[in-house]
């Protein structure tokens, strides 16, 4: 098992692997890839240029884009707006965009799309894959909350106390699944697309899903609409969630 760490995506991406550096360098490489390509900071990449032209003209985009914008419509559409990667911005929604053929993107107005409610889990999954394809046999991606683990082996799961962040309590242990968490433990806030409003959280939010990109964008869902059973079940996901006091509790379909 190796392990190695690197700052990307606004965070320290850890990877754990039972596997050779080839197969560690692999998942670094589409972590970077998908930050170049889904950056809200940068100029450049796809998420620039659909926000930039897509409202006057189709614009072509990488596969992986267009996977992480169809996730995010699913998600979006499953839990009524709760999550949406415009944030209800320049009085647009996720019904403002198009996914056409031939990995083509259209918005109907004008409007800024942020990825950065599901692309670091997405980043995750396609560390992941990168893995399995160089032939690892277990082990784990963590980017700063978006943790995906694989294997035969159970791993143990830890989530932070909300008013205590310097400590921890476990979560189910898994061989094989994503989680992601979102939480106000260093006094971040989501924004509400729905009012939108940005609202601190007091508690901290985690889902387990088959995918961190699932998962990484149920948090936000869950956290402006609440673990509503029938959109935990459309994605076969599961939430915990661990209050100020460090209680946990889980909420399934």
């Amino acid at each position: 098992m190796i392990s190695r760490a690197r700052p990307i995506l606004g965070t320290f991406v850890s990877i754990r692997a039972e596997a050779d550096e080839r197969a560690v360098a692999a998942a670094f490489s589409a972590i970077e890839q998908v930050h170049h390509l889904m950056n809200v900071h940068s100029s450049e990449g796809d998420l620039a240029r659909i926000n930039r032209s897509a409202h006057r003209r189709a614009v072509r985009v990488h596969p992986w884009t267009r996977r992480v914008l169809a996730i995010a419509r699913r998600v979006s559409e499953a839990s009524a707006g709760a999550f949406d990667v415009t944030l209800g911005r320049h009085r647009a929604s996720y019904s403002d965009i198009e996914l056409l053929d031939g990995n083509r993107v259209r918005l109907r107005r004008a409007a800024r799309l942020d990825l950065g409610g599901i692309a670091k889990g997405f980043a995750v999954d396609q560390a992941v894959e990168a893995l399995h394809r160089h032939k690892a046999r277990s082990g784990s991606v963590n980017a700063g909350g978006d943790l995906r683990v694989f294997g035969r082996n159970l791993q143990d799961l830890r989530v932070r106390v909300p008013r205590a962040p310097q400590l921890t309590i476990p979560l189910p242990p898994a061989r094989e699944g994503a989680f992601a968490t979102s939480s106000g433990y260093f006094g971040s806030t989501l924004a509400d697309p729905v009012s939108g409003r940005e609202a601190g959280i007091e508690e901290s939010i985690t889902i387990g899903a088959p995918s961190c990109a699932v998962a990484d964008a149920l948090t936000k869902a869950v956290a402006a609409a609440g673990p509503k059973p029938e959109l935990l079940r459309q994605f076969d996901a599961v939430a915990f969630l661990v209050d100020t006091n460090g209680t946990l509790y889980a909420a399934r379909a």
